[in-house]
């Protein structure tokens, strides 16, 4: 056989498997993601009076790995199952649904109906990766009065990750979102308001990324990064207090947390605006909006007890506007523990730089903007 047959016939060849993997690659490409629907498959009311827990957790086991469940505008009254109950270090807290495969859940105008009485949350999301919650309403009928800051959580992600919770509201629980050991994902465009607890929780969780995101009106540290998490990202978020009598809140904690930022949120009406303490190392405070607090931006021990007290080390506050705290208050940037900070180019008014160490207290106030009085 001569070369040139042989080249033809390797060309040939070439071109025959060339042409099936694009005849794969198309077929791949248009072939459509199994979609469930939660009300035509699964008989899920959405009256708000018939129990839909059995029906969306059916939905939920039958969509296949990797597709995508529908569930359409309606009012999908829960129940606490007493089978999926979660420990999490701080004591048990029980679920009305659980997810534990990759699963995208569409939920547009739904509303999720709990009861905060029964002590249980919406959605435990555990021991797996790629999930992904878009959209929908997760009320609680009123805010908890008792129980624990556990004993009610919207949502619960944990030991999970690569997954995503967007454009969710919730509403009266003990926390709105809690990342346990959980890694990689990202929290986007969710409303948190009026929990018992925190608006929304990074515990133990590293890579995570909480990013426009708006806390009002919740307790115990309404957007917190704790449990000696690292590598967090917290962006373009609001956190807000408001209501009367609710003078001695947090903000944003950033609690034994390691290398994470907190860039360009806004944070206002609390006790500690921006509050970094026990044990947090090398984070950065960046391009802030802090104003109305007590303490705009602390770094301080903590809040009691030899294991909350630890002093923080090596935090950058870089370029945040750090203005009017509260009235007779003088608290713009307030440090009065740890070694290695960096201040700098922050916007404060006249005297509300506060440093423990006087001859740090002149380096940093040489590179600082102080907003001199008229």
């Amino acid at each position: 056989m001569t070369f040139k047959k042989i080249t033809r016939m390797f060309l040939i060849v070439l071109g025959i498997c060339g042409l099936i993997a694009i005849v794969i690659m198309t077929q791949g490409f248009f072939m459509e993601k199994e979609i469930s629907d939660a009300t035509t498959q699964f008989g899920a009311e959405g009256d708000g009076v018939t129990d839909d827990t059995q029906a969306i957790q059916q939905a939920i086991d039958e969509t296949p790995i990797g597709g995508e469940l529908h569930i359409p505008p309606g009012i999908y009254k829960l129940t606490k199952n007493p089978n999926l109950k979660a420990s999490t270090g701080y004591g048990d807290s029980y679920f009305a649904l659980k997810i534990s495969k990759p699963i995208t859940i569409i939920m547009e105008q739904a509303i999720f109906q709990t009861e905060s009485a029964g002590e249980y949350g919406v959605f435990w999301i555990t021991a797996t990766a790629d999930v992904h919650l878009k959209g929908g309403f997760l009320m609680g009928d009123q805010l908890p009065e008792g129980g624990s800051l556990i004993s009610n959580i919207a949502i619960l992600l944990q030991n999970s990750r690569e997954s995503s919770i967007e454009n969710v509201y919730t509403k009266n629980y003990s926390q709105g979102i809690h990342l346990h050991h959980a890694h990689n994902n990202v929290i986007r465009n969710v409303i948190s308001e009026s929990n018992y607890g925190s608006g929304i929780i990074n515990f133990a969780s590293d890579y995570n990324t909480i990013e426009s995101c708006v806390v009002r009106n919740s307790g115990d540290g309404h957007l917190s990064l704790f449990g000696k998490g690292k590598h967090n990202l917290v962006k373009g978020c609001m956190v807000t207090e408001d209501r009367p009598g609710y003078t001695d809140q947090q903000g944003i904690t950033i609690e034994s947390e390691k290398e994470s930022h907190v860039e360009k949120n806004m944070v206002s009406g609390f006790y500690y605006g921006i509050d970094v303490k026990n044990g947090a190392e090398s984070n950065v405070i960046k391009g802030n909006l802090v104003y109305n607090n007590e303490y705009n931006i602390a770094i301080r021990p903590g809040d009691g007890g030899k294991n909350l007290m630890t002093p923080s080390h090596n935090i950058s506050i870089l370029n945040n506007l750090a203005i009017s705290p509260r009235e007779n208050s003088e608290r713009g940037i307030y440090i009065n523990i740890g070694t290695g900070h960096i201040v700098r180019g922050n916007t404060i008014e006249k005297n509300n730089l506060i440093l423990r160490d006087e001859e740090l207290r002149v380096t940093y106030q040489r590179e600082n903007f102080i907003v001199v009085d008229e």
